[in-house]
Parts: C-alpha cells; sequence; structure tokens
C-alpha cells in the first residue's frame, strides 16, 4: 500500500496527522516527521530517509510538506531520485485526507499526488464569497 509522509516545521505534522486519524480512525500507512528549531537540513534528511528506508515495500510513498523552498521540502526533494516517491508542497488537512483515503485505490504514487494536488487546491476557498454568491 502507498505510504503518507507528513514533514513540517515544529509541531504541524504531528497535528496534522492527528487531526486526519481524529476524523478518519487510526492510519498505520500515516507518518509525521518533525523539523526542530535545531536540525539542519541534513540531519531532517536523514530522518526521512530512515524512514522511507524502514515503511518502503515498493508501493511509494507520497510526501507532504508544508512550504515550497522550506527545509521540510528541500530535505525531501532529492529523495525522490532514490525511493519511488512523490513531494507536495503546501500541505492542508483535506489533502492528508484525500490522501488515506485515495492510496487505497491509486494505481501508483503518482496519480495518487495528482489527486491530493487537485483536492488541496479545490479545498481552499473564501467562504464569504461562496456564501454571497449562493444568496443572488
Amino acid at each position: 500500500m502507498i505510504k503518507i509522509v507528513i514533514v513540517a516545521h515544529g509541531e504541524l505534522a504531528q497535528e496534522l496527522l492527528a487531526g486526519a486519524e481524529l476524523i478518519a480512525g487510526k492510519q498505520p500507512n500515516l507518518h509525521a516527521v518533525k523539523r526542530g528549531a535545531n536540525d539542519s537540513l541534513v540531519q531532517l534528511q536523514e530522518r526521512i530517509n530512515s524512514l522511507l528506508q524502514s515503511i518502503n515495500d515498493g508501493d511509494g510513498t507520497l510526501i507532504l510538506t508544508d512550504m515550497v523552498g522550506g527545509t521540510p521540502c528541500n530535505a525531501a526533494a532529492p529523495l525522490c531520485a532514490t525511493f519511488n516517491t512523490e513531494v507536495i508542497a503546501g500541505v492542508n488537512l483535506p489533502m492528508i485526507l484525500s490522501a488515506v483515503f485515495s492510496s487505497k485505490t491509486a494505481a501508483n504514487v503518482s496519480e495518487l499526488a495528482d489527486k491530493v494536488l487537485l483536492d488541496g487546491q479545490k479545498s481552499i476557498i473564501n467562504i464569504k464569497k461562496m456564501l454571497l454568491s449562493r444568496m443572488k
């Protein structure tokens, strides 16, 4: 089964994982990696690499990071050359839920990444404008 790894600054990764599991229940294929305040790029990359080695079963891993250009994203990106891995930056809770539910039916990690990216983009909405447009 495709694995999902959230990598983010501070406690964000663990909190997003906890939020997803609050909604979807325990997810054995969902993992979190935290970038601590004193972690270097190399240290974080080594932790992600170690996790990928331990969970790798050949089905692939989708890595969701908090922002483009941040240490979590920069640490994860080079691992695409070593593992069957896709990396998407800009993670939000709907993306994680999409990944959890869609990972069971996706043909491969690339297909999963495309779906999660689209679902994440669809989940960003100006609620006021949406409500006002429905009142017209």
